[in-house]
């Protein structure tokens, strides 16, 4: 689906489109929840963090002051939403059944052998990210799946340049770490 930039769907919400509204989230649900899904690691805690920001978003979409890009505002409110709630949750339980997986066409794909690839990386990079501290992982996520930048994400989080740096080296140390056991153990039962 092809859409509009953001602020054309943020004036014609303003002036009352709801439907435009529905196309913004549409727009920015699957980064939306997966950055509160690395935070929380629960599909259903992620779910509702991100339809409550989204509600947050358009309940002060008036307040924002576009001095910065709209997803950088939107993952602000996302990775806030999630901290409050993994503030309140007591106990986490991580299910990697309940990751749900990208939709990829089948028709991308020269045979299902690179289908089945992709999806033992994916899956070996959700699960190593899983594994990692919730502010590694949202950090992590933030830097090379949504591709923001380091100054974007010291607005999203509220973190310092540097305690930003240092947890994306922590996270990617971690992360090799954690794939390097995964794999390991993968091939030794292969042997």
């Amino acid at each position: 689906m092809h859409f509009e930039n953001d602020l054309y769907y943020i004036e014609k919400t303003l002036a009352g489109d709801r439907h435009a509204f529905g196309q913004l989230i549409q727009k920015h649900q699957n980064y939306a929840y997966t950055l509160a899904y690395r935070i929380l690691k629960n599909s259903e805690e992620a779910e509702e963090a991100t339809q409550d920001s989204f509600m947050k978003v358009y309940d002060s979409l008036k307040k924002f002051e576009r001095k910065s890009k709209f997803t950088t505002w939107l993952y602000k409110i996302v990775y806030h939403e999630a901290l409050g709630r993994l503030r309140k949750m007591k106990n986490i339980m991580i299910d990697i059944d309940e990751v749900t997986d990208l939709k990829l066409p089948v028709d991308d794909f020269s045979n299902g052998l690179e289908l089945l690839h992709l999806q033992e990386r994916k899956d070996l990079i959700k699960n190593a990210l899983d594994g990692l501290k919730a502010t590694e992982s949202a950090v992590l996520t933030l830097f090379y799946l949504e591709e923001q930048s380091i100054k974007e994400i010291e607005v999203i989080t509220e973190l310092s340049e540097s305690h930003i740096k240092i947890l994306l080296h922590r996270g990617r140390k971690n992360m090799l770490i954690s794939l390097q056991k995964f794999t390991k153990k993968e091939i030794s039962h292969l042997l």
